[in-house]
């Protein structure tokens, strides 16, 4: 199967010794997909630096950060494997939560997304049986937030004003406010039903 899509992957360097199996399985699973691959496991994750910034960064740590936040950016989603917990991994899932980037954490060990409730945050408990599955439902997932939809809303001017009062609160637009209540709203749905 084949979708038109750039992830971004990665795994703890640290965990390496006792992962790297699972490591190799992830992204061998993501690659069946033929998306474009950017990843430190793929060794081509500098290439999204452009040659003046690789010039530049000459400490190897900084460039290796860099190159990691260039390929967040540049990637239409975010897989981490997270079995091997990392602080390092954090910071770089909410890189990609803050750019509005769907991030997926798999962990051999437990599902985050019971941890960590965010509409761009998805998290999954793997096996080998199941993570292809897995993958794939998080494609489809990160497909739907590529596809919005736009619709015209009549309103009253008090509900355009509560909307503007309110976007000035959270320091947001009218329809990232809207938005924040659909979403606040659904969150609490699926809440309520587990």
């Amino acid at each position: 199967m084949y979708i038109c899509m750039t992830v971004f992957y990665t795994a703890s360097y640290y965990g390496k010794k006792t992962y790297q199996k699972h490591y190799d399985l992830v992204r061998t699973m993501i690659k069946r997909f033929k998306v474009e691959l950017i990843s430190p496991e793929e060794g081509n994750y500098q290439s999204v630096l452009d040659s003046g910034t690789a010039a530049t960064m000459t400490d190897p740590f900084m460039r290796h950060y860099e190159s990691i936040r260039q390929g967040i950016h540049t990637a239409d989603c975010t897989i981490i494997e997270g079995s091997y917990q990392d602080f390092q991994l954090g910071h770089e899932a909410t890189l990609a939560i803050m750019e509005k980037k769907p991030v997926l954490v798999l962990s051999t060990h437990e599902d985050f997304s019971k941890k960590i409730n965010h509409d761009y945050f998805f998290g999954a408990r793997y096996t080998p049986q199941t993570i292809e599955g897995t993958i794939q439902n998080f494609f489809v997932k990160v497909r739907e937030f590529s596809q919005s939809r736009r619709f015209n809303m009549f309103l009253y001017t008090s509900q355009v004003e509560h909307l503007e009062s309110m976007g000035k609160k959270y320091d947001m637009n009218m329809s990232e406010y809207i938005r924040r209540l659909i979403n606040l709203d659904r969150r609490s749905a699926r809440m309520s039903a587990a």
